[in-house]
């Protein structure tokens, strides 16, 4: 009798057991029995594929996973927001072993003199300096991670170089969010009130924008960048020099769908839009970010309430620490076992709005 059988499909399934069975005891006189009971179970197996399908097909679901599955080294990019907030900062530096505060001074402006000596030879009083002092104190944060070594004995990527990476976005993130919240808490509020959504404050307009910069020119703020001449070109228009406005993504479609909004790609020359550059109106080249700031459900009809800091030159002053601006540290694995070892970033970081008629938190919401 044939181990495989005749692949009879109508071949009773007690009948070809009790056949493999009789097989086996002929063998098992013959020292056989053994090598001719493994056959007889693998007979059975091939025997119940074929009495339902009539043939055996591998297919994918009975392939072990590994064989299945490729791992792509080449990672994929992670969500990273725009760095806006510290762009328009004026940076200062505070040596180490000074203390944890930072003393900036500023003097008044001095009053005209505009009354002439005339000649009776008496002399006109004096005037008085007056000088002003700010306060900044100096913070320490940081972050860190604690790396298992079987995490690099057995991952197919390097892991450290993966980690680096990402504490070096995280610093930097933190940064910008630090220096956004000074804005917030510094800055002077000013609602968007031309718009034609019924809540308070309105969306954002050209009006608004336009009363904005008027507000900071009458106190004398000074605009950031240079204006961008006009090309013959079709679609494209000069760029006046521009105060900076930080906000939200969320307020691209309003920017928009205002008339004069002119986005980065149609200024005469393109290639001078910042990277997280939408566009200008007026005297305020914007700046966007996903982490623009914003509060939730403050307006009169319970929506968010998103900030856009129309910010001149001189605005605020971030500090950082000489020596330790930032500081990336390694801990390599310790006894007893050496089985963890850290990675992690410090950063000595302040912030201050340092005159506030040259900033303005303009907030809105959306249509």
């Amino acid at each position: 009798m044939r181990i495989l059988g005749d692949r009879n499909p109508k071949l009773s399934l007690r009948a070809y057991l009790l056949g493999v069975q009789n097989l086996a005891n002929s063998n098992r006189r013959r020292g056989l029995a053994s090598l001719r009971l493994r056959q007889a179970r693998l007979a059975v197996f091939y025997f119940l594929l074929i009495k339902k399908n009539n043939k055996m097909i591998v297919t994918t679901d009975t392939m072990s996973p590994a064989v299945l599955k490729y791992y792509s080294r080449g990672l994929l990019a992670t969500p990273q927001a725009s760095f806006i907030h510290t762009l328009a900062a004026n940076q200062r530096t505070m040596p180490k072993n000074s203390g944890k505060y930072l003393r900036m001074k500023r003097y008044d402006a001095l009053s005209t003199a505009m009354v002439p000596l005339g000649n009776t030879g008496v002399t006109p009083p004096s005037s008085n300096l007056v000088a002003n002092y700010l306060d900044v104190e100096v913070q320490f944060y940081g972050q860190w991670l604690e790396i298992n070594e079987q995490c690099q004995l057995t991952s197919q990527d390097d892991v450290l170089n993966a980690a680096t990476i990402r504490l070096g976005v995280s610093m930097r993130e933190t940064e910008d969010q630090l220096t956004r919240d000074i804005l917030a808490a510094g800055a002077t509020a000013l609602n968007a009130v031309a718009g034609v959504n019924g809540d308070v404050p309105t969306e954002l307009t050209e009006s608004d924008f336009s009363a904005v910069t008027t507000t900071l020119r009458n106190q004398n703020a000074r605009t950031i960048t240079d204006n961008i001449l006009g090309e013959n070109r079709f679609g494209t228009a000069p760029v006046r020099d521009a105060f900076l406005g930080l906000t939200s993504t969320k307020a691209i479609t309003d920017l928009n769908a205002m008339n004069n909004f002119i986005n980065k790609n149609n200024y005469g020359n393109a290639n001078m839009g910042l990277p997280a550059e939408e566009g200008s109106i007026g005297n305020v080249r914007v700046l966007v970010s996903s982490k623009g700031h914003y509060a939730s459900n403050a307006s009169l009809l319970g929506a968010n309430v998103y900030s856009c800091f129309i910010v001149g030159r001189d605005a605020y002053t971030i500090v950082k620490q000489d020596g330790y601006t930032s500081s990336f540290l390694y801990g390599a694995p310790v006894a007893p076992l050496y089985l963890n070892a850290t990675i992690g970033w410090k950063m000595a970081y302040a912030g201050r709005v340092t005159n506030d008629e040259f900033i303005a938190n303009l907030k809105f919401t959306l249509r």
